[in-house]
């Protein structure tokens, strides 16, 4: 491995705590941009539809195998940050995304496709994804900002998405079949400064961590460690830890994916709300979603036991699903239910990737993670695919209800059972300290 396995660095001033928001703001739009291009899919479809003259089945089909390789590849990128540097594979991912989009415009072709949009851009978001984003973020912020950090880089391409889905709405009017995507890619070459002033920040603190080091030891500098993936593999495979978070994210991904696949027609069909109304209520859950998990990450570092705080917002969320979603509830009870449900879901948000680091440690965070969070997508494809079969089926969509209930209680009762045992060995090793 070729980077120091570092932690936070010490917070000291207000100075210290500008340049963490700094460097949060950098990656929130770093990312925010992959992000908002992966998740307004339906515009590039109509970009490449226009370059190609392809069927939509065909571009569907390539859309598809462009999740398949980002899916797949993501605990491959977690596994490669334990040989090189996260951040230059960071660099690395959004140039391959870059690569993509401008070679899609180049090669307008069947395989000019598959080469510049499912290989390139669908391996270059997965290296420089939210798992190895925030491995090379936290440790160059302070402590009391990583659950800021958390929060904002995993929900950042909801709110990107959010400012951006209506400017796309105006410029593909203007430029139909698309010089939006070509935009996009240009705003990522002006976006490129922010890699310079992260790095400049992750050496500066790299600088104070060795001068520490080398006051308190004697003038001995950090030593950068080399890790076995074998060993790693069987450290990470061999914990009780690491599946109970892979199931809290799984989760947690089900949960909060699943107004996306089914609230608009929900709205619709049990309300009679017109879909232009119901995609306002599905934005106002993103962003009530993106708020809380900020506002919530601010307090992060000051919970001692945050995997008891996780279970039992998993079990006032399991409550409200079972208490509100039956039939003949008021529309409004509904609405506050799930606007509830994105509050929550905001709030747990930075709470599974800080348990996987206070679990794992820095220098291994990266590979563990990626796992998590694949779990987390995981979650999300099939609740957003049962919500779609209810619709197809069942108007009353009874089955992903029935889901994310039985999930939302198990992950509450796991979480607060090893969130209690956190608490009381650590109660019994402060006893006897003293």
């Amino acid at each position: 491995m070729s980077e120091t396995a570092a932690g936070y660095p010490a917070e000291s001033g207000m100075k210290k705590s500008v340049h963490s928001i700094l460097v949060i703001v950098a990656g929130v739009l770093l990312l925010g941009l992959l992000t908002a291009i992966y998740l307004n899919a339906g515009y590039m479809a109509d970009w490449i539809r226009g370059l190609t003259g392809l069927e939509y089945g065909t571009i569907t089909v390539l859309q598809t195998a462009m999740l398949v390789v980002n899916l797949v590849t993501i605990p491959f990128c977690g596994a490669l940050t334990l040989k090189f540097s996260g951040f230059k594979l960071f660099v690395l991912g959004y140039c391959l995304c870059l690569a993509g989009i401008f070679g899609m415009l180049l090669i307008p072709t069947f395989a000019g496709l598959i080469i510049c949009y499912v290989i390139l851009f669908g391996f270059g978001s997965a290296i420089s994804g939210y798992a190895i984003v925030l491995s090379v973020l936290l440790p160059v912020i302070s402590e009391k900002h990583a659950g800021i950090a958390a929060a904002a880089l995993i929900s950042c391409g909801n709110c990107i998405s959010l400012i951006l889905f209506p400017i796309l709405q105006v410029i593909d009017r203007a430029a139909p079949g698309g010089l939006v995507f070509l935009l996009l890619g240009g705003l990522g070459f002006v976006f490129l400064p922010l890699f310079f002033y992260i790095f400049s920040r992750k050496k500066r603190v790299e600088a104070e961590a060795a001068a520490s080091a080398a006051a308190a030891v004697s003038a001995e500098k950090p030593k950068t460690e080399s890790y076995s993936l074998r060993l790693i593999a069987k450290e990470i495979f061999t914990s009780r830890r690491f599946y109970l978070l892979c199931f809290l994210s799984f989760t947690f991904g089900a949960i909060a994916t699943s107004p996306s696949g089914n609230l608009i027609h929900m709205l619709e069909v049990w309300y009679g709300v017109d879909a232009v109304d119901a995609s306002l209520c599905l934005s106002l859950f993103s962003l009530i979603y993106v708020v809380s998990g900020i506002i919530l990450g601010i307090f992060m570092s000051k919970i001692k036991s945050k995997m008891f705080y996780a279970g039992v917002l998993f079990g006032i969320t399991a409550c409200i699903h079972i208490l509100c979603f039956v039939e003949n509830v008021p529309l409004a009870v509904a609405a506050a239910s799930v606007f509830t449900i994105g509050f929550l879901m905001g709030a747990i948000s930075p709470s599974i990737s800080l348990l996987t680091r206070e679990w794992i440690g820095a220098a291994k965070f990266a590979a563990a993670y990626s796992i998590v969070y694949l779990m987390l997508r995981l979650g999300g494809i099939l609740s957003t695919f049962i919500g779609g079969m209810d619709y197809a089926f069942d108007p009353t969509f009874l089955s992903i209800y029935t889901f994310t209930e039985v999930i939302a209680v198990a992950a509450a009762v796991f979480a607060l059972i090893a969130g209690i045992s956190e608490i009381q060995k650590r109660r019994r090793g402060e006893s006897s300290a003293v």
